[in-house]
């Protein structure tokens, strides 16, 4: 599953962070999903989503300095199924190991956070990463899709992969392109759907229908994908977040440890 679940910095009003946030956790608990990825999500945040997602351990640094200030991409699992490995971050620039570093024409600091995972009954280990792009930096997307498919071959390529994300881009973008061309080492497929809605991106406002698909699940060879859901919770007026959230499900097919 992955959820942009909008900063609590937002003047936001009525759908400020504390008038929503148990709506948006009800989502995630309802799907249950083992690997959550999240976005946009300042240190106030990450602790509520902890007492409020309890099954779940989580990883995750803030992009600004590699603490916790600024917006984290963290990554929740649940620890009854997955033993923690290793993880780490890295800062979508020419500088990946620098905290805070930001490149090309980002307007903003960009992170992405990882996590090496084993399954404590079946044995096998697997990738996570979790990241956000750039909102307004088109070069900076289409380079920092290259950043993290270099780091993907890098670190992980003989691997269960999963990535998730905001990534600011459509399908039919450059950086998509990148994303899933077939010549990386690590080749990543798209999990849509093209029986499902084509969009997560509308606002609060459930009467908005202006969208647009920028929210992404994808993921390795050693995977298959079935039952790509966009969850549409809302109270009549609002939803939970800004995005909507996406759930699939993936099972492996192919394992080389």
């Amino acid at each position: 599953m992955t959820y942009n679940i909008r900063n609590s910095h937002a003047a936001d009003g009525v759908n400020k962070w504390n008038k929503r946030k148990q709506s948006l956790a009800n989502v995630v608990l309802k799907v249950s999903p083992d690997i959550l990825g999240t976005q946009e999500v300042l240190f106030n945040q990450l602790k509520d989503l902890k007492k409020m997602l309890p099954a779940y351990d989580v990883f995750g640094a803030g992009r600004n300095n590699g603490k916790h200030a600024g917006e984290h991409s963290p990554i929740f699992y649940n620890r009854d199924k997955y033993e923690f490995i290793k993880g780490g971050n890295f800062w979508l620039s020419e500088t990946p190991n620098i905290p805070g570093s930001k490149s090309w024409d980002a307007a903003i600091t960009r992170i992405c956070s990882w996590v090496k995972l084993k399954d404590k009954q079946q044995g096998f280990e697997f990738f996570v990463f979790n990241t956000h792009f750039d909102h307004r930096g088109k070069d900076a997307r289409v380079k920092s899709a290259t950043l993290l498919c270099h780091m993907i071959d890098s670190l992980s390529p003989n691997l269960p992969v999963i990535v998730t994300g905001d990534f600011n881009f459509q399908p039919d973008s450059e950086g998509y392109a990148v994303i899933t061309n077939e010549n990386h080492e690590v080749q990543l497929k798209d999990s849509y759907s093209k029986d499902s809605p084509d969009y997560t991106d509308c606002g609060f406002n459930v009467s908005n229908k202006n969208c647009s698909r920028i929210d992404y699940i994808f993921y390795n060879k050693q995977f298959t994908s079935a039952n790509y859901i966009l969850h549409t919770d809302n109270n009549g007026t609002y939803y939970p977040s800004d995005h909507l959230t996406i759930s699939v499900d993936l099972k492996i097919v192919l394992l080389k440890m």
